[in-house]
């Protein structure tokens, strides 16, 4: 039997790190590599939840970020450290990967800065507007640096090569690309309100909110799915009920495909998967960025996803005026141009097949390093 070659992936955080590094993974295995998937404790059920592959064995590392002026977390978060990078000297001096890539998070800087020393190339996958601290740190020891777009607000090693590829995404949203986007005469307009992996507070509240106050002609002319912590869903249930508006709520979108595909428009955040996922679907977004983002990375996503013409942004503080808000959302949801439009322009702007240029990226790598 064959003994397959080996390719270390690792991301943690967030699912906007894991899912994307996942999608690679499984083209990885497709052409017959086994990959060792190196995560942290916040996202090692997520990525065993997500795994389909029996070659890609994924691994839990321990370590953490440093905390301003948390001293004691600190010696923590060092000792973690240690810990990651014995992990680490372990994991790859064992299953002696020909290729690195990493996609972000702080457990990401251990196992490649391991790799590093034993002269495994190195590939860093950014998917925001802004490098990360990780990939940051990372780039002095990387030979690409691949992003999700083509222009980015950037303080990296000058001797990385970058190279745009998009973002991987699920196959099943990809095939949404192929769709025409239309909304038929008499349709009600379809939304899908998201708030992140495990839903958010404002969405519930202010949004909800502004949706059920609208005018009675209008509130027939829409169908909302939303996510919704369990915690939200009576107060939204209650609104949305008195307001007659046709709904489903789901404290997890377990068909998001599905959903992405049947909407109209999507009011989310603006992490860069989100914004991947609207662009390759062409589907019209209101993006609510993330205050509290690091380097306010959600709104400079956004920023760029308005200035392309894709969607439209409600900022934080625009969420407290409900009269305002109200207004914003009806000219938005109920003016099918700007609708047809922004769509138009979110799948002009799209990258499809991610996953396999960063495979092939790899590839050349490997027969260079040989």
């Amino acid at each position: 039997m064959k003994t397959l070659k080996t390719i270390l992936v690792t991301a943690g955080g967030t699912a906007g790190h894991t899912l994307p590094a996942l999608e690679l993974s499984n083209e990885l295995v497709k052409r017959n590599y086994k990959v060792i998937f190196i995560t942290d404790t916040r996202m090692f059920a997520f990525v065993n939840k997500n795994n389909k592959y029996k070659d890609i064995k994924i691994l839990c590392f321990h370590g953490r970020g440093l905390y301003k002026k948390k001293y004691f977390k600190n010696i923590k978060s060092i000792i973690l450290l240690i810990l990651a990078i014995l992990q680490s000297l372990r994991t790859i001096y064992f299953y002696k990967p020909l290729l690195a890539y990493g996609f972000g998070g702080g457990i990401t800087i251990p196992p490649l800065w391991i790799c590093n020393l034993f002269k495994i190339p190195i590939i860093l996958h950014e998917g925001n507007m802004i490098v990360g601290k990780a990939n940051k740190f990372l780039s002095t020891y990387a030979k690409v640096l691949t992003t999700s777009f083509p222009r980015m607000e950037e303080n990296i090693h000058k001797n990385v090569q970058k190279k745009c590829v998009g973002m991987p995404v699920r196959s099943s949203i990809e095939d949404i690309y192929k769709n025409k986007y239309i909304i038929k005469n008499n349709e009600l307009i379809k939304i899908l309100i998201t708030g992140g992996s495990l839903g958010a507070e404002v969405m519930a509240t202010e949004v909800a909110k502004a949706l059920s106050s609208f005018p009675k002609d209008l509130l027939n002319k829409i169908f909302i799915i939303q996510q919704v912590r369990k915690e939200n869903i009576t107060y939204v249930k209650k609104l949305y009920d008195r307001a007659s508006i046709q709904y489903k709520l789901e404290s997890y979108i377990e068909n998001f495909s599905e959903c992405l595909n049947w909407c109209h428009l999507i009011i989310c955040r603006s992490g860069a998967g989100t914004i991947a996922e609207n662009l390759i679907s062409g589907k019209p977004s209101i993006m609510i960025p993330l205050p509290t983002s690091s380097d306010n990375h959600q709104m400079k996503n956004a920023l760029m996803i308005k200035n392309m013409g894709a969607g439209w942004i409600i900022s934080d503080n625009e969420l407290s005026d409900q009269k305002q808000l109200i207004i914003k959302l009806k000219n938005i949801i109920f003016n099918k141009p700007i609708l047809y439009a922004a769509a138009k322009l979110a799948k002009k702007n799209a990258i499809i097949g991610s996953s396999v240029y960063l495979v092939d990226i790899g590839q050349k790598l490997i027969k260079g390093n040989n």
